[in-house]
């Protein structure tokens, strides 16, 4: 398992961004806030109590954040690793999560930090209470104590992880949402070390191994990159599905995409800008068909009857499915 830590101070940008690093990598994203957020919504003893500090612009007790993190690690198998947004914030939790991780026979892989300035803290805190209605951010001296705070606990971290030699910074305003994201890629080009060991001959024993992955995932499909290097910015890789998995219908604008079923049944379906279905592509089987090229723009999904394994290519690089190219 790898285990990374998105850091920086409130209004950074984290959870803007966490999601697509998470999707890249295959993380599961473990955002503190937006557990106890979910605490307080459910009206728990736990979120009462925890209000109640974040209200007045503290930190809740180091006992009850970790014991939540410790159970995600527990209850997520199927993953790369793990993203921690949010913790640890304190020299005492960083501890603590070395400890945590110590006991598993685990580290932290890597700190990856996003700097923006005071005063554009405040303004983002500002901004957000507006939009999202969040309590935590609408009065200024709470912003203040929330920037004190990170301040006087937060930032001697960084001292920490570089004495680690694990810590990565990022400026949190080079740019828009979209190059601080391709900032953040190029942080996490250097220090992902997955291609190290990719295999070359596509074998039954590739595709056995990652047909194992999809069958202990809960999303039932496992990726597999097929290049070998980030330098590489085409889009070639294994696909494994089974029966029941989601896929949402969606377009890719950019380019076309051409599809390889190398074992199972499945369909592939194409449908027009209202969503109603317009095609249905059979493959395997007695179908004596293998493989299909999406044309760009076109609104398509698949659907598995058993478990497939497809080569998918298209060009370009990844990046996050826009809301616009999904129906």
């Amino acid at each position: 398992m790898k285990y990374y830590i998105l850091f920086g101070p409130p209004g950074a940008g984290k959870g803007t961004q966490a999601g697509a690093i998470a999707q890249k990598y295959n993380l599961k994203h473990i955002s503190t806030g937006e557990m106890l957020r979910a605490e307080i919504a459910a009206g728990t003893e736990l979120g009462k109590q925890a209000k109640a500090l974040i209200d007045a612009g503290n930190l809740v007790p180091d006992s009850v954040v970790e014991g939540m993190i410790e159970n995600t690690f527990n209850t997520y198998k199927n993953v790369a690793g793990f993203l921690l947004d949010g913790f640890p914030r304190t020299l005492g939790q960083a501890s603590d999560l070395d400890e945590m991780l110590a006991r598993r026979g685990e580290k932290v892989n890597a700190v990856i930090s996003i700097m923006i300035k005071d005063e554009t803290i405040k303004e983002r805190l500002s901004h957000r209470a507006q939009i999202e209605g969040r309590a935590d951010d609408a009065n200024e001296e709470t912003i203040k104590n929330r920037i004190a705070t990170y301040h006087k606990q937060t930032e001697p971290l960084i001292t920490y992880y570089k004495n680690n030699g694990k810590y990565h910074e990022v400026d949190g305003e080079c740019g828009d949402i979209e190059a601080v994201r391709k900032a953040m890629f190029r942080v996490f080009k250097g220090i992902d070390r997955k291609f190290l060991e990719r295999q070359v001959v596509l074998d039954d024993t590739l595709l056995n191994k990652i047909q194992m992955l999809a069958q202990e995932s809960p999303r039932l499909r496992m990726n597999y990159d097929l290049r070998n290097t980030e330098e590489d910015q085409s889009q070639r890789l294994l696909n494994v599905m089974l029966p029941g998995t989601k896929t949402a219908i969606h377009k890719h604008n950019l380019s076309s995409e051409t599809v390889m079923l190398m074992r199972g049944r499945m369909d592939t379906v194409f449908y027009n800008d209202k969503g109603i279905e317009i095609q249905r592509i059979h493959m395997g089987g007695d179908t004596g068909v293998f493989g299909v090229n999406i044309p760009k723009g076109q609104w398509h999904t698949f659907e598995v009857t058993e478990l497939s394994i497809i080569f998918m290519a298209q060009d370009g690089p990844w990046s996050p499915m826009a809301k616009e190219n999904m129906l």
